[in-house]
Formats: structure tokens, C-alpha cells, sequence
């Protein structure tokens, strides 16, 4: 009788169930002085890796700008000058690396392929045959 009387006593339970947070205050709460330091401690330390990470993404992002700009100039100063050019440049930016390709070509300059000419006439006498020997 008496085991059947334990079972009927509801467990500790709330109505919501339990969420990280709620977990984590929980245990907060229950930290003796020693403890509360230590976490304490480890908190800060984990705020000053963070500041210090921050810092080392926003100086990355700067540098990288301030490269681009530059990378721009030049190709407007290129633009000016010669009428072929091809630059690469990589960047690395607080989230990656950027790559970057900029190209101009003068296709005034540039020598017509007389061979894929010669073959794309081919290929229409031959279509243009076949369609009235058809």
C-alpha cells in the first residue's frame, strides 16, 4: 500500500519545459563562492577573446577596403594608359578571402582567327548543299 502511494505523489515537474537558459541559471545559482569566482574568471576571459577577435576582423575589413580602393585606382589609371590588361588581386576580409580579376581587352587590336572564319563558311556551304540536294 504504502508503494502505491508513492506513485501517486506527482513528480516535480513545470508546467513549461526547461530551456538552456533556464538550465544554465539554475546551475548559476547554485555555485558556492569558489565556483561563482571561477566562472566569473572564465566569463572575462572569454569577453577579452572576443573583444581581441573583434578588433583582428574589423582591422582585416579596413585593410582590405583600403586595398580595393587602391586596386580600383590602378585599374583607372590602366584604363588611361594601355588598352590590354589583366589584374588579380586576393583579399582577405574578417569572413574569407575575395578574389578579384579585373580585364580589359582591345578587341580592335586583336587579330581576327581566320581559320574559325574559314571553317564557319565551310559549314554553311556545306548546310546550304545538302538542303537543296535534299
Amino acid at each position: 500500500m504504502q508503494d502505491e502511494k508513492k506513485e501517486l505523489v506527482p513528480k516535480k515537474q513545470t508546467l513549461f519545459p526547461l530551456t538552456p537558459d533556464d538550465i544554465v541559471d539554475n546551475a548559476l545559482q547554485n555555485l558556492d563562492e569558489k565556483q561563482a569566482q571561477q566562472v566569473t574568471q572564465k566569463a572575462a576571459d572569454e569577453i577579452v577573446r572576443m573583444a581581441v577577435e573583434k578588433r583582428k576582423a574589423e582591422y582585416k575589413t579596413v585593410a582590405a577596403q583600403e586595398e580595393m580602393h587602391n586596386l580600383i585606382k590602378n585599374a583607372d589609371l590602366l584604363d588611361k594608359s594601355v588598352s590590354n590588361y589583366k589584374i588579380n588581386s586576393t583579399f582577405e576580409t574578417a569572413s574569407g578571402t575575395t578574389n578579384v580579376e579585373i580585364q580589359k581587352s582591345d578587341s580592335a587590336s586583336t587579330p581576327p582567327n581566320y581559320t574559325l572564319i574559314a571553317l564557319g563558311v565551310l559549314i554553311l556551304l556545306a548546310l546550304a548543299v545538302f538542303l537543296i540536294l535534299r
